[in-house]
C-alpha cells in the first residue's frame, strides 16, 4: 500500500494504482475525456494533467502511478489554464457545431466546455472536411466530430474482442478507420455498438435513436432504469434512458457484473432492435370481417369470441403457437391454457422443429447418465479448446463469438470448426470445412478415433454404451462420406488429440445440428462431451445455442415436443398462436396457417403473414413494456425483469389477456394473480425441477 496525499487529503491506495484510480476511490474528481474505465488507460487527451511534487511539468493522472508519499494537486491556476488549452485544440482541430450535433447535452466534451467557461475560440480553427460513413444500419461516423481519444479502438479490441478499428492515416488525417481502410458497411464490424457507447462526442451515431436525441438532450428529464435484455437468453444487463416514456438509449453495464464475463457488452437485439419499429401497432382487438377486412371491436367481443369458439371444438385438431421469446409466465399460461383449458392435440413453439432433435437426445442421454445437464456459456470463458459443431454464435449468441475471440486473442485458446463456413477465421487452429447437416459424421469419427487413440480418457462407466453404439467405424471412410480431403483428415487428427490434451475443453454446438430430425447426431456430441468428463455438479461440457431467448423455459415446460409438428399440421382445423414480436417470418409453420377453420393471434404488432388467415387479432405489450422472468440459454438462471416503458393506454398485460381467456375455458386455475403465476413458474422452471 502507498501512502500518498491528494489535495491536502491523506489516503492510502495500492501500489500500482493511478492517480486517477486513487481519486476515484476517495470521491475526489479529476476530468477526463480519452479515459474509461472500462478500458485501459492510455493518457492521450491530457484533460486530467494534475500537479505532482511541486513539479511545473504536470502529469497524466490516468496513467501516472502512485508511490509512497507523493504529493498530488488536483486544480489551481496552472492545472486549468492547461485543461482549457486541451480544450481549445480539441475544438479547433475540427468542427464541433453543438446546436447540430445529436449528442448535444450527452457529450462529455461539450460539458467540459461548460465546465471550463469555453464559449469562444482563441486559436484559430480547422475548416478541414472528413468523411462521414453511413453505411451501416444501426450507426453513423462522422470524423469531423473525432477527437481521436481511441475510446472506440479500446472497446473494440478489450471488450468486444473484434480488432475491428484501428488509427489510419497520419498527422491532421489521421481517423479511426476499419479494417483495412474499408467503409463500414464492407468491414468486419458485426454492429455491437460498445465503440458508440464509450465515445465521448457524437462521432457515432445511432441511426435510431428517437426525436428526443434530434432536439438535444436534457439529461435532467431522464428515467434511467437498470433491466436486460432477454432477447437471445445470455440475459445481458442492460442502462436504458428514458424519457417521456420513449426509449432514448440502450448501453450495456461496463461496470465488472459478478459471475460475467461479458465486459458490458451488447449486441444488435439488446441495444439497437428495441429502438426499431417492427410494424403496425395492434393498439385494439380486430375482427376480420366476411369480405376480408378488419374492424376494431371492443375486448369482451374478441375475448368471446375466441372462447367461444375454441371451446365449441372438441374432435381434434386443435393447435397452439407460442413464441419462446415469450416469459415464463406467458409460456406458462399458455401451455395451460391450450391443454388443460381447450384439451389441444398439439402445443409447440414457432421454431418447434429446432428443438425437435434436442429433446430426443436429452431424453436418450438420460438413459445412459441421469442428471446431467448442459454447461453455462459463461464457462466458455475459461476453455482452452473450443469446438464448434454446426454453430455460428455471431448469428445468434453474439457475444459467445466475442467470448471466443478474445480468448483467442488474448489467451491462445484453440478452436475447432466443424461446418460449412470458417465462423472464426482468421484465427482457426483447425477447421474441417463440411457441408450443412454431415457435421454429426465427423463427430462420429471424432469419438472413433479418441475412443481407439492409446491416449484415451480413463474408463468411464458409461464407455460400454457408447461403444456398443459406435459401433466399429472405419474413421477414413466416414471422413469421405463428410467430403474431407486430405488437407482436412490431417486436421482432423490434430484437432481430436488436442481435444484429448486440452485440460477444460468446451463444445458449442448449433443449428445446424440441433434442427436435423434424427437425434443421433446430437447425442453423439454429448456423448463426446462425456468422454472428458463433466465439468461440476453434472455439468456437461456442451453449450447448446437455441434459436429463440426463452427456449430453456419452453423446452422445460415441455412446449417443444420431442416429433415435430410440422408433420401433423395438415390435421390443424383451428389454433391459437402467440408471438412476441416479429418473430413470426422465420417460422417454418408460416405456411400451415392459412386454411383454418378459426385461428386467433396474440400480438403487439397487426401480424402481416396473418392479414387473411386470421380470424381475430388480440394486442399485447412488447417486452419492454411489461414485467416477467426469463430463463438464460442453459436454463441454470432466472431473472426478473420489470417493465422499461409504459404499455399503450388499453392493451392489457399478456397474463391478463390469457388469464381472461383461460377462465373462460374448462380450466380454472389456482394462480390469478402475477404473484401467484410467478411462483408456479419458478417451480417448474427452477435447476433441478
Amino acid at each position: 500500500m502507498a501512502k500518498i496525499t491528494i489535495d491536502g487529503k491523506e489516503v492510502v491506495v495500492e501500489e500500482g494504482k493511478t492517480i486517477l484510480d486513487a481519486a476515484r476511490q476517495h470521491g475526489i474528481r479529476i476530468p477526463t475525456l480519452c479515459s474509461h474505465p472500462a478500458v485501459s488507460s492510455w493518457g492521450g487527451c491530457r484533460m486530467c494533467v494534475v500537479e505532482v511534487d511541486g513539479s511545473p511539468r504536470l502529469a497524466a493522472a490516468c496513467v501516472m502511478p502512485v508511490r509512497d508519499g507523493m504529493k498530488v494537486v488536483t486544480t489551481n491556476e496552472n492545472i486549468i489554464t492547461a485543461r482549457r488549452v486541451v480544450l481549445e485544440f480539441l475544438f479547433a482541430e475540427r468542427n464541433h457545431y453543438c446546436m447540430f450535433c445529436g449528442a448535444s447535452g450527452d457529450c462529455e466534451l461539450q460539458a467540459l466546455a461548460y465546465e471550463y467557461q469555453m464559449d469562444h475560440l482563441t486559436v484559430t480553427q480547422s475548416f478541414d472536411k472528413f468523411p462521414v460513413d453511413v453505411t451501416n444500419e444501426y450507426m453513423a461516423i462522422d470524423h469531423n466530430r473525432c477527437v481521436l481519444c481511441g475510446r472506440c479502438i479500446r472497446a473494440c479490441h478489450e471488450i468486444s474482442g473484434a480488432h475491428v478499428l484501428g488509427y489510419q492515416n497520419r498527422g491532421t488525417h489521421n481517423l479511426v478507420g476499419f479494417d483495412l481502410d474499408d467503409i463500414r458497411g464492407e468491414s468486419t464490424c458485426m454492429g455491437c455498438g460498445i465503440c458508440m457507447q464509450l465515445c465521448p462526442t457524437g462521432a457515432i451515431l445511432n441511426r435510431y435513436r428517437t426525436h428526443h436525441a434530434v432536439l438535444g438532450h436534457d439529461k435532467t428529464k431522464w428515467k434511467v432504469i437498470d433491466s436486460f435484455c432477454p432477447q437471445c437468453g445470455l440475459l445481458c444487463p442492460t442502462v436504458s434512458s428514458v424519457e417521456g416514456n420513449f426509449i432514448v438509449k440502450i448501453e450495456g453495464k461496463t461496470e465488472a457484473q459478478p459471475g460475467r464475463p461479458d465486459r458490458g457488452q451488447l449486441c444488435q437485439k439488446g441495444r439497437f432492435e428495441p429502438l426499431k419499429s417492427a410494424g403496425k401497432r395492434l393498439l385494439k382487438p380486430m375482427v376480420r370481417d366476411t369480405n376480408g377486412g378488419w374492424k376494431e371491436v371492443s375486448w369482451k367481443t374478441a375475448m368471446d369470441l375466441v372462447a367461444g369458439r375454441m371451446n365449441t371444438y372438441k374432435d381434434g385438431g386443435t393447435f397452439g403457437l407460442a413464441s419462446a421469446r415469450c416469459s415464463n409466465e406467458e409460456l406458462l399460461l399458455f401451455r395451460d391454457l391450450m391443454v388443460k383449458g381447450w384439451h389441444a392435440n398439439y402445443v409447440d413453439t414457432l421454431h418447434g422443429p429446432a428443438y425437435t432433435s434436442l429433446t430426443s437426445a436429452w431424453a436418450d442421454l438420460k438413459k445412459v447418465v441421469l442428471g446431467l445437464q448442459e454447461a453455462s456459456w459463461k464457462q466458455i470463458a475459461e476453455a482452452d479448446k473450443v469446438i464448434l459443431v454446426g454453430a455460428n454464435p455471431g448469428e445468434s449468441q453474439f457475444l459467445i463469438s466475442g467470448l471466443i475471440r478474445r480468448g483467442i486473442l488474448e489467451r491462445g485458446v484453440q478452436v475447432t470448426v466443424i461446418g460449412p463456413v470458417d465462423v472464426t477465421a482468421p484465427w482457426t487452429t483447425h477447421y474441417l470445412p463440411v457441408a450443412k447437416g454431415k457435421e454429426p459424421l465427423v463427430v462420429k469419427a471424432l469419438l472413433a478415433e479418441i475412443m481407439s487413440s492409446p491416449h484415451k480418457p480413463v474408463h468411464l462407466k458409461t464407455w460400454d454404451k457408447i461403444a456398443a453404439e459406435i459401433g466399429k467405424v472405419n474413421v477414413t471412410d466416414l471422413l469421405k462420406q463428410a467430403g474431407l480431403d486430405d488437407e482436412g483428415r490431417e486436421a482432423f487428427r490434430w484437432a481430436a488429440r488436442w481435444y484429448m490434451e486440452a485440460k477444460n475443453p468446451m463444445i458449442v454446438v448449433g443449428n445446424n445440428v440441433t434442427s436435423l430430425p434424427d437425434a443421433t447426431g446430437l447425442r453423439q456430441t454429448m456423448y463426446l462431451a462425456l468422454l472428458r468428463d463433466v465439468v461440476q455438479q453434472n455439468t456437461l461440457r456442451l453449450v447448446v445455442l437455441k434459436p429463440n431467448g426463452n427456449s430453456a423455459a419452453a423446452l422445460k415446460m415441455r412446449l417443444a415436443t420431442e416429433k415435430s409438428s410440422v408433420e401433423k399440421a395438415a390435421t390443424w382445423k383451428r389454433g391459437l398462436v402467440l408471438l412476441a414480436g416479429d418473430d413470426l417470418a422465420t417460422s417454418p409453420f408460416l405456411n400451415h396457417l392459412g386454411g383454418l377453420e378459426f385461428l386467433a393471434v396474440i400480438s403487439p404488432y397487426f401480424p402481416e403473414e396473418l392479414a387473411d388467415k386470421a380470424h381475430v387479432l388480440i394486442p399485447k405489450p412488447i417486452w419492454l413494456e411489461e414485467e416477467g422472468t426469463y430463463t438464460s440459454l442453459d436454463g441454470q438462471e432466472i431473472r426478473y425483469k420489470k417493465a422499461v416503458v409504459s404499455r399503450p393506454r388499453g392493451v392489457d398485460e399478456s397474463w391478463q389477456t390469457l388469464l381472461a381467456l383461460m377462465q373462460r375455458s374448462e380450466f380454472h386455475p389456482t394462480y390469478a394473480r402475477w404473484r401467484d403465476l410467478n411462483a408456479k413458474a419458478e417451480e417448474e422452471l427452477r435447476p433441478g425441477a
